[in-house]
């Protein structure tokens, strides 16, 4: 486990929620209002590699987040959060090398095949290419982080925006017929159920 410690915008300390239930809910609408997917919510974020090797994700809604980021090939992530947002916590991982460079303060974990660690990239909902499994990146994140609020991925992208109603803008590369996936789940107005963070 490769532990990282953030380097940018000055971080906003809560406390992460864990609850005691396993159920979840599922949601039909790909937007949600602040609020509505309980107190911690977990965003992940795919992709299988971008020229460049580095990728920007700016959250703008409001409220507690952890920012879960996927890759199969080595990727520096950069996160950045508007005010009013709170990052509790940055999971990286894939294949190959993963890197986090985020807010001052905020736990940061990075973990690859490469690096002998627990790993599994995703960037296409239901399924993604041959040596990426979606499915199984969600049930890792829902053991080491937190139970999964929204899925976004696609195959090349750069930088990906989550907006304040959960609406979510990438760079996908249209050239690859690149088409990007989402999914929402877990917006019924409760908390969600997940495991506890980095554990």
């Amino acid at each position: 486990m490769n532990i990282v410690t953030g380097l940018l915008v000055a971080g906003l300390g809560t406390s992460l929620v864990a609850c005691t239930a396993n159920e979840g809910s599922s949601s039909t609408s790909l937007t949600q209002e602040p609020g509505n997917c309980g107190s911690l919510e977990t965003h992940v974020f795919g992709i299988h590699s971008t020229p460049g090797g580095r990728v920007k994700v700016h959250i703008e809604r409001p409220g507690a987040h952890a920012v879960v980021l996927s890759a199969y090939e080595a990727t520096t992530w950069t996160v950045t959060a508007a005010p009013g947002v709170t990052i509790e916590a940055i999971y990286a991982v894939g294949m190959h090398r993963q890197t986090i460079v985020g807010p001052t303060g905020v736990p940061a974990v990075a973990e690859s095949r490469d690096q002998g660690d627990p790993y599994q990239c995703g960037y296409g909902w239901p399924t993604s290419g041959p040596e990426c499994n979606t499915e199984e990146l969600i049930n890792l994140i829902t053991h080491r982080v937190h139970a999964v609020t929204s899925f976004h991925g696609c195959y090349d992208a750069d930088a990906w925006t989550l907006g304040e109603d959960l609406h979510v803008t990438a760079s996908c590369n249209s050239d690859k017929l690149d088409e990007q996936t989402d999914f929402v789940q877990n917006c019924d107005g409760e908390d969600s159920c997940g495991g506890p963070v980095f554990l």
